[in-house]
């Protein structure tokens, strides 16, 4: 199982969760079973775990009867739903110079995938690569991020202008969803390709978008590459042994001495800058362990066996009275409470 996956803004988060609404699914049962509080997703500067992320696209999946769930996520797209880069789009004088900023501000967006663009024969490709290891929700994923810039480009464009074409790493559909596939992109869709891009003519590239205000342009991308900064900033020692702990769990070398000899440092040097933290290691792994167990019990599938071993447990008792120690639920009686 792969812990790291990464941040994802509220702002992406939320596309999902209105299409979520639309259709009548229980939000705060949703929520509550993907172990993410309502309250951080009224301020669209958060972020939160890739891993919860994951959790909640694919307990949104179960609850919704819609196969094309993801797709259909594009009708809400904003600009406010890739934070600043939406808006540093917006205020670009062509398309062209929109697709240039998505690379170095797409993590702002989130971690769940990488964006490229590179010629291809007479036309010009737009490439996304989805890191999710879970292939429902990835498919879904691709299925959002390519319908969303469509959308999205269409309204810089005033509707002027689709792709050539739409390249799709999934299966080939039923004709019903094939037809849904194409009136959302506007143009052919070919599946099973190696690859999930959008094709188009070069010379979109050059197409005003009348909306741009180059002084505002310059203040966004300053805002956008502080928040950039802010990201890679070093972390502290707290957050450092978190990751850390979080990186090894499952290996069983997760003890002070293990984590200080990753962090370059002696185990006392490790055990006294925590101490300066008012904190301790004991501290800390049992809280990573904890918000790691209540991640992976609100994942559907997980036996609690995979969930112990995943954190470094020797034996499942061991797990069953840590968890009902901390938390006075055994982690049975926590995953039906949230389900």
């Amino acid at each position: 199982m792969d812990k790291n996956l990464g941040k994802a803004s509220v702002p992406a988060v939320n596309q999902y969760l209105a299409l979520a609404r639309e259709q009548g699914i229980d939000i705060n049962n949703i929520l509550g079973r993907a172990g993410i509080a309502d309250e951080l997703l009224k301020d669209n500067s958060r972020h939160i775990t890739g891993l919860a992320f994951q959790t909640l696209i694919a307990l949104l999946l179960e609850a919704s009867d819609d196969e094309l769930f993801g797709l259909h996520t594009a009708r809400f797209v904003q600009p406010g739903s890739y934070s600043v880069l939406g808006y540093i789009s917006m205020n670009c004088d062509t398309l062209g110079q929109a697709i240039t900023k998505i690379a170095p501000f797409e993590k702002l967006v989130g971690d769940m995938g990488t964006t490229s663009f590179a010629q291809a024969g007479t036309e010009v490709k737009i490439s996304w690569h989805c890191q999710f290891p879970d292939l429902t929700v990835r498919r879904h994923m691709i299925d959002n991020c390519l319908a969303s810039w469509i959308t999205f480009a269409r309204y810089l464009l005033d509707h002027k202008g689709d792709p050539v074409r739409v390249l799709l790493s999934r299966n080939t559909p039923d004709l019903a969803q094939q037809t849904q596939y194409r009136n959302i992109f506007g143009c052919p869709v070919v599946y099973n390709q190696e690859e999930d891009a959008i094709l188009f003519s070069p010379q979109l590239l050059s197409h005003p978008l009348n909306k741009g205000d180059q002084q505002l342009l310059s203040t966004l991308e300053s805002h956008a590459n502080k928040l950039i900064t802010d990201l890679a900033a070093p972390e502290g020692i707290r957050e450092q042994v978190a990751a850390a702990i979080e990186k090894v769990l499952g290996t069983g070398n997760y003890h002070q001495q293990d984590i200080a000899l990753l962090l370059d440092m002696s185990g006392k040097t490790l055990q006294r800058k925590l101490a300066k933290e008012n904190t301790s290691f004991q501290t800390l792994l049992d809280q990573t362990r904890l918000r790691l167990a209540k991640e992976f019990l609100a994942a559907p599938g997980l036996n609690l066996d995979r969930i112990s071993a995943e954190l470094g447990f020797s034996e499942p008792r061991s797990f069953y009275r840590w968890f009902q120690k901390l938390t006075g639920s055994t982690p049975g009686n926590y995953r039906k409470i949230k389900e």
